[in-house]
């Protein structure tokens, strides 16, 4: 009677250990979802107090790449969107950043 009892128990505790197992793997795929992909801000400054201007770029996903090509994209940036970039802004700074700045913009 004991082997019974003792069979049932360690079948009881393994599926109770692989239903803990499966319940976290599920609650860790659960979390906010977070954008692949890189923020560049820039800081300006300009006579409409435009202070300042993000893109995000979902094909860049580091900073490092970020940072070798902001010259080249904020170049890029200031020709392409002059509607939206003052023609009288000066660029004080710029970072990248893998989170969104604060205000969303």
């Amino acid at each position: 009677m004991s082997k019974i009892l003792n069979c049932h128990s360690k079948a009881a505790m393994t599926i109770i250990m692989l239903l803990a197992f499966l319940g976290l793997t599920v609650l860790s795929g659960c979390g906010p979802e977070k954008d692949n992909g890189v923020y560049l801000i820039i800081k300006l400054e300009n006579s409409e107090n435009i202070n300042q201007y993000t893109v995000f770029n979902p094909y860049v996903n580091s900073i490092k790449v970020c940072n070798s090509s902001a010259e080249t994209a904020i170049a890029q940036l200031l020709a392409s969107v002059p509607a939206v970039i003052p023609k009288d802004s000066r660029i004080k700074s710029w970072r990248c950043s893998l989170t969104p700045p604060e205000g969303g913009r």
